[in-house]
């Protein structure tokens, strides 16, 4: 690490076009040294190998900020430089940051708190692994890349039945479907005194940080109502303690639209 706080990189393309590779042989897609003057390079330089990579970009924007935490993480609580490698393998993108350190710097310096670091590294990536050793520390996480079924963002339909509304949503739960969320439920709620809305997700392909923030807004718009009630079915288990982690407000949850019935009575 020089002492002018540059980097110093290697970068290797995935591949593409004609070239081959065997599924279950890693590409380096990024290797990149830091300190405490790189870290706002590094975070440019991971958005434009992640997205290259095939990664969407909301969700490239949840490992940029996965990574840069880490890498703070490195910087304030470590050794105070770092190296962050990505890889590609079996249609993941492994992250890996680590901290050469010595023996006083191991994963119990690292800081949990709410919305940083190694919080947001648990929750925001499909899987969070960290460990030390004679080596320093290493933290480990992976982004799944979407296959090109799961690409599509979604489109909300609204089905209006006596009791309740049903938004239904197919595709990715992106940056690009959130807005669409909002929209359709704050139409619910200024048309209906008492908006009664089950949003259902079993149908959903893909998700980013955006639309999760869209499902919550969803619910605190429900929720400023007088007598309102929103209920989310069709999620997956582990997609649900993601949520229940993320959000700041409780969610009613129900496998099926079906089974909210009872939840509303005929007005």
């Amino acid at each position: 690490m020089s002492d002018d706080g540059t980097s110093h990189a290697t970068h290797v393309a995935s591949c593409s076009g004609g070239e081959r590779r065997d599924a279950g042989t890693p590409v380096l897609i990024l290797d990149q040294s830091f300190d405490r003057g790189s870290l706002y390079p590094l975070r440019e330089t991971l958005e434009a190998h992640v997205v290259h990579a095939g990664l969407p970009h909301g969700r490239s924007m949840d490992l940029v900020l996965t990574v840069h935490e880490l890498a703070t993480n490195a910087v304030f609580h470590g050794s105070g430089t770092g190296r962050a490698r990505i890889r590609q393998l079996d249609g993941v993108l492994r992250c890996e940051v680590a901290d050469p350190g010595s023996s006083e710097h191991d994963a119990a310096a690292w800081p949990v708190r709410h919305g940083h670091g190694l919080w947001l590294a648990r929750y925001l990536s499909d899987r969070f692994t960290i460990g030390s050793g004679p080596d320093g520390t290493q933290a480990t996480a992976d982004f799944a890349l979407p296959g090109p079924a799961s690409r599509q963002s979604a489109t909300p339909r609204l089905r209006r039945l006596d009791s309740h509304a049903v938004l239904e949503l197919d595709g990715a739960l992106d940056e690009q479907a959130a807005p669409q969320i909002i929209t359709a439920v704050g139409e619910l709620v200024s048309g209906t005194p008492a908006p009664r809305l089950v949003i259902d997700l079993s149908a959903v392909t893909y998700w980013d940080s955006t639309g999760i923030t869209a499902l919550i807004m969803a619910q605190q718009r429900v929720s400023e109502t007088a007598a309102g009630m929103l209920v989310l079915t069709g999620l997956a288990a582990e997609f649900a303690d993601r949520l229940d982690a993320l959000s700041p407000v409780p969610f009613t949850t129900r496998e099926t639209p079906a089974a909210t019935v009872h939840l509303f009575p005929p007005s």
